[in-house]
This record gives structure tokens, sequence and C-alpha cells, in this order.
């Protein structure tokens, strides 16, 4: 039987299979093994059939290490599953399941009986607020990923997410400062978890960019098939076209940066006190040379690579290559500490079916023992019994097969109960077709709720930037719209799209109250309209306004954009403090998100990230102005400067378009929750009917 003091943590990845053995021994761990299994093609490669790459992957770990009654703890990718924070309003303990029940329903945007999911409470020592994490995934995900596995004889008793995994490897292995988050960077293939530790919370945010894309700028740079041009990446530290390849590969950093910023811009708007001063970078993507001190110079951070654990290690011939794969094996390195039970956060979303017969399975040894001593009492006892048996066996082997037929028909019947609600989401689909008149209008009422700003004609006609700066901030009022999304979610037998609107507006003394009083405000007066398909939820939390800012200017590259700053007349490197780190940026706010109907989620969250969730704002609430205080982007010395000069001649960043690079401007982002009339419902009121 599997002990609980050793188990197996193993990542497949897009690239390779990455496993580690740990023992436990006390609160402490040791490796006994440890394999690193590549893939023959990585699984982004076109054309590709994943599943096979990957049976054959793990069939070579399993030829290579003895599996069989072993504990094993896998994972699925941050990206394939869903990852929801938010603060629980305060209650009993014992009632703390109901709440996170009621929350899940509401943060998954899936009926609750189509995922499987759990959760993890967090709190401060010094903190009466609760936090929980969310974690989910579709069954049909979680079925398919386990029914590969089972196909080679795996039978995982956990599975979690690989972010949590990482998070759990580096609290132990690295530990937590509660006065500074501990950032880790988890560049995938496909896509890249930013985790934040802090003050016993975690926070994850999920962006779909990883390795594949700067892999497809060099296939696409240099016409090249995708292998050649990942095996060109993966040399790309000694390869004599290592500029040529900078140039090719240098808009994904631009991509990638900004991706780090809008993370770690929403973190800091949530925990406003926290002062990030470094990230923790974790993948191979960071073996590209020159992209942990692109992203250190760009966000003022110290950028380190995990290149190896302070807790674990291994000793012998195969030392080096473990102490080279370091990277690479923090996933597992996770995994595996949840399997001996020294894991911070303890998701399991394996459904509980497979935990059931996986626990059988470990205890049929002991029931064949047992049943083996019973037969011995037996024929000591009974043997006339037993002789008259061994006549008739016959009709034992019938009862034999008509046993194992009877076995394959509930076989057969869990798995067509396991996919009749596909007709569900068909007939879900089918009806969503339906609502293609109503994106129209909510476009249309997007625009007209922007304009009721009242933008002035300076703002709109002006092609001089002289003219606008000559309006004093209160004169600024145009709001530029950035991103336009939303996201369907079901409720009470109602549908309802969550909108969320990304903008941009001049500095303001009340950026928050200028949104209320004006996007807000035409929100909640043209609510309830006969000739529109739905109606404007105006009750309860269905509706928020988020700010961040105000940053830019004629003198600052403006955090979040993608201008270039002019090498030559920047002024000299600010001084270290005594951990040798450079000051932050500051991007103040004014306050975290808000928590309304439905998803409380950031459209900037991708697959998955932390959530604010608050009060919200009402018309008339005080708000108080932004500080204004504004690090001016600075490399840290002139070996730097001369670098990041180099790198831009060869890949320049273009600037934001429009006078926004040019005076202080806030970002902001507006939700708001729309009630469909008529329509789809959920399966689970489907069925009901």
């Amino acid at each position: 039987m599997a002990s609980s003091k050793a188990a197996w943590g193993i990542e497949v990845g897009a690239g390779a299979v990455k496993a580690i053995r740990l023992e436990r021994v006390g609160q402490e761990v040791q490796v006994t093994d440890f394999s690193y299994v590549e893939h023959k093609k990585v699984l982004t490669t076109p054309d590709l059939d994943q599943n096979e790459v990957i049976r054959l992957s793990l069939g070579q770990l399993i030829s290579q290490k003895n599996l069989e009654n072993e504990r094993l703890v896998m994972s699925v990718p941050g990206h394939s599953a869903l990852a929801r924070f938010a603060k629980l309003p305060p209650v009993e303990p014992k009632k703390i399941p109901d709440i996170v029940k009621f929350e899940a329903v509401q943060q998954i945007p899936f009926p609750i009986d189509q995922v499987e999911w759990d959760y993890q409470t967090f709190s401060a020592p010094d903190s009466p607020e609760v936090e929980v994490g969310i974690f989910a995934i579709t069954k049909e995900k979680i079925a398919d990923r386990l029914s590969l596995y089972s196909e080679l004889g795996l039978q995982p008793e956990i599975v979690t997410l690989s972010s949590l995994a990482v998070y759990n490897a580096a609290l132990f292995d690295l530990g937590g400062d509660s006065k500074r988050p501990l950032v880790i960077l988890d560049i995938g293939t496909s896509a890249s978890d930013l985790i934040v530790a802090h003050e016993g919370r975690c926070w994850i945010r999920t962006f779909p960019l990883g390795g594949h894309h700067f892999t497809e700028a060099l296939e696409q740079s240099f016409s090249l098939s995708y292998s050649k041009a990942e095996r060109l990446k993966h040399e790309s530290a000694t390869s004599q076209y290592a500029k040529q390849m900078m140039q090719a590969m240098r808009p994904v950093f631009g991509d990638l940066l900004q991706e780090v910023q809008r993370s770690l811009g929403h973190f800091q708007t949530l925990n406003r006190q926290a002062e990030v001063t470094g990230i923790l970078g974790v993948g191979s993507t960071f073996k590209i040379p020159g992209l942990r001190k692109f992203l250190g110079q760009q966000l003022q951070l110290d950028v380190a690579r995990l290149d190896e654990f302070k807790k674990i290690r291994v000793e012998g011939r195969e030392a080096a290559d473990f102490a080279a794969r370091c990277v690479n094996f923090a996933t597992a390195y996770g995994l595996a500490l949840q399997g001996v039970g020294l894991s911070a956060i303890s998701v399991n979303l394996s459904p509980i079916r497979n935990i059931r017969e996986k626990l059988w399975t470990t205890k049929t040894r002991w029931f064949g023992a047992a049943a083996a001593l019973a037969m011995v009492a037996g024929v000591a006892m009974t043997v006339r019994p037993m002789l008259e048996r061994v006549q008739i066996p016959g009709e034992m082997a019938q009862v034999t097969r008509v046993s194992n037929t009877g076995k394959g028909f509930v076989d057969e019947y869990r798995r067509v109960e396991s996919e009749s609600d596909i007709g569900f989401v068909a007939e879900n689909m089918r009806r969503l077709l339906e609502d293609r008149e109503v994106w129209p209008h909510l476009l249309k009422d997007s625009f007209d709720s922007l304009r009721a700003s009242k933008p002035t004609a300076a703002e709109l006609e002006a092609t001089d930037i002289a003219d606008i700066l000559k309006l004093s901030a209160d004169q600024r009022r145009l709001i530029v719209l950035e991103d336009l999304s939303g996201k369907y979610d079901f409720s009470d037998g109602k549908r309802f799209i969550t909108v969320t609107m990304e903008v941009a507006f001049p500095e303001r003394p009340q950026p928050r109250g200028f949104l209320n009083s004006t996007v807000g405000e035409w929100l909640r007066a043209n609510a309830d309209r006969p000739d529109v398909p739905y109606r404007i939820v105006t009750e309860g939390n269905a509706m928020s306004f988020d700010v961040s800012g105000p940053v830019g200017g004629p003198d600052e590259p403006a955090s979040g954009d993608r201008r270039r700053p002019d090498f030559n007349e920047l002024p000299p490197p600010p001084p270290r403090d005594e951990g040798g780190f450079a000051p932050p940026p500051s991007e103040p706010s004014d306050g975290p998100g808000k928590r309304r109907l439905g998803q409380g989620v950031d459209r900037s969250s991708g697959g998955g990230m932390g959530l604010g969730v608050g009060t919200p704002t009402a018309p008339d609430d005080p708000i108080e102005k932004p500080d204004e205080t504004q690090e001016t982007w600075r490399p840290r010395n002139t070996e730097d400067l001369e670098e990041l000069k180099e790198l831009d001649q060869l890949a320049p960043i273009p600037g934001l378009p429009g006078f926004f690079s040019n005076i202080r401007f806030h970002r902001g982002t507006v939700r708001f929750t729309v009630e469909l009339r008529g329509g789809a419902v959920a399966p689970a009121a489907e069925e009901a009917k």
C-alpha cells in the first residue's frame, strides 16, 4: 500500500514529463528519485496528436520508474482550470462551507453540477478577515485527462492546479515574508501564471502567453518549421544569430511585460500596502538570454531565476542533472509536497468516484490476504463442502461469467450517465446563437454611456497637444474605450451577461466618482427599455467602478503602456536599498475591485486570477483624490543603460497612440450586469422542467 510518507509528484507539461519522489522525515523531505522525460515534440506543435505523445512519454516514465502502489499527485495546467478569490462575510466557522458553496455558484461560469471544484480558506494571523480561493475544472476536461492516465495504469489520488503546486513549493522551500510579497512568474508553454504569496494568502492570475509565442515569433521571422524554431529558441544562448533572434522576439517581450505590469498593478490595487520588490522566475522560457534583464529593467524590480532549491537536493552522479533541471521541477516539487502532507494549499480536483476507486485498489492486497486466511480456515474446518464444490466447476465458471457481464453493464451505464449532459450543452449553444441581436445593443449602450461624460470640443477636435494641455484637469472629460468583453452567467433560472469596459481618461480630482456620475448615471437612467432585449441590473452589487493611476505624462512613460523612453535624456540610476533592490514604481489606486451580481472577475483575469470583492460605490460616495507621487523609469546602472539602448535599437516598442501618451491619465474598469429577457436556461433548470 502507498505510504503517506512518500509520494510522486508528476507534471505532464507541454515540453516534458517531470516527476519527483519525496519521502517525509518529520517536517523535512528528501528526494529519493526523479525523472525528466522530454516529449518527442513539444505539444504545441501544429497538427500533433498530443495524447499519443503524452502516452509515449508517460510510458517511458513507467518503464524507468516503479510507480506501482505508489501515491501519485498530478496536475492540470492553470489555463485549463479556474481560480477565483473572494472575501467572505464574517460568519461562524461552521457556516463557511455553506457560504463558500454559494460563492462557488456565483463565481464559476458553468453549472455547478458540470464541474469538479474545491476551495481553500486564507487568513492572516493579525486580521479577522477570511478569504477563500475557489478552484474548478469541468468534468469533461478532468475525465479526459484521467482516462488517458488510466490507459497507462496511473491512478492519481490527487489532481490539483499547477499554479497551486508552484505556490506550495515556493512557500515551503523559500518561506514567506509577511511584509513583502513573494511573487513567482511561471512562464509555461501556452500560458503563464503570476502567483503571489502574501501574509498567508494566495493570489493567482493566468494569462495566455508563454514559450509557444516566442517560438512562433522565430518561426514567422525566419520562415522555419515549428520544430526548427523551437530548437533555435533553446539554442539562443549560444547561437551566432542571437541579436537577430532578439529582434524577432522583442514584440513578445513587450507583450509579456504588459501582462506582468497589469497583473502586478491589479494585485497592488487589491493590496495597497504591499510592496513588491522582486520576482522569482520559473520555467525553461527564463533561459532565453536577456529576458530576465529586460523585465527587471522595465519593471524596476529584481528578477531572479529559480536555479536551485534550498530544502531538497540530490547527491551523487545525478546531482548535476537535477540541478540543471531545477527551473523545471517547481511544479512536481509542490505536487509531491501535497502528497506527503506538507503543502500550504491542499486542493483536490479529482472526482470523488476516482478517489474511492483508488482507496479500494490500495486495500485490495489486504482484502486478498484476509480472503486467503479465511479460505485456509475454511479448508481446515469444512473439507467436505470444499470437495463438493470442486465437483461442479462448470456452474462456478458460469457464475463468474454472469458476474463479469454485470460489471460491464455497470461500467457502460456510468459512461452513458457521465455523457448525459451533452444535450443540455448543445441546447444552450443553439440558444446562444439566438442572442446575436443582444451584442449590437450592448455595444451601442457602452458607447452611449461613455459619451455621457460630454467631452469638450477641444478634446475631440484638437490636433495639437498644446490645446489639450490648456484645459485644466477638471475640464478634460473624454473617456476612451480600450477593451469591451462580456461573460454569461446563470442564476435562479435567469441568464445574465456581465459586461466589462476597460477605459482610459485624463487625470481628474475624483476619477471614480467621475465614472460613477457619468457612465454609471447613464446606465442607471436607461436600465429598463422595452425596445432592448435585456434590462440593466441596478440593484445589489451589479455595477462597479475601479480606477488606477494617474500615470503617464510628458516626462514619464506610463505604467502598462508601451512608450519607449529617450535613453539619452534619462536621469542617473537611483540608489539601491539595503536588500539590493531598486525602488519600485508606484501606481496608486482608488481601491480594490468591487463585487457585483454574478461573476466578480476582472476582464484582465483571463483564465484564472484573483478578484477583489467589496462594497459597491454609490453615486454620492466621498472619494479621496489619489496620491500623485510617481517614480520615473530609470535603468539601474550604465551597463544596463547601454544594453537597453541596444535592445531598443533591435526592436523598439511603439508608443501609445493619442494624446494620452503626453498627459497623465487614469485607467478604469466599468462593470455592469444585464439580465436577458427569455432564452437559454442552465441545464439544472432545464432538467427540472
